[in-house]
């Protein structure tokens, strides 16, 4: 399953460049597919670099090209199946994003100095 869904990410990530990107104003990444044990389902995450009015950009330029990217993705992917592609939001790299400018913010470089002052 773990090849199947690295297959899939890298197909739809590919016809998502060509397809779906041109109509957004923000970079838009498949950042991983999970798909059910019978090969009819698979849940698409995507992130987007940018606001979160680009977010529900993209997750309307996705859903109005569904249909179409599934049946591109029959061509060049043969499974049994073809699943059926629903895709969801994934803010795993906005969420790390966000934890390190709160670490670039803090001022480490004072804090080992009073630790060093501390010890001596």
């Amino acid at each position: 399953m773990r090849r199947v869904n690295q297959l899939l990410q890298r197909e739809l990530g590919i016809l998502c460049e060509r397809r779906v990107v041109s109509e957004l104003s923000s970079l838009l990444t498949i950042t991983g597919v999970k798909t059910s044990p019978d090969l009819r389902h698979a849940q698409v995450f995507y992130s987007v670099l940018g606001e979160s009015s680009d977010w529900a950009a993209a997750q309307a330029a996705l859903d109005k090209h569904r249909v179409e990217l599934q049946a591109a993705l029959a061509q060049s992917v043969v499974l049994k199946y073809t699943p059926v592609l629903q895709f969801r939001p994934d803010p795993t790299l906005e969420q790390a994003d966000r934890v390190f400018s709160i670490i670039e913010s803090l001022d480490l470089d004072d804090l080992a100095e009073e630790d060093a002052e501390h010890e001596e």
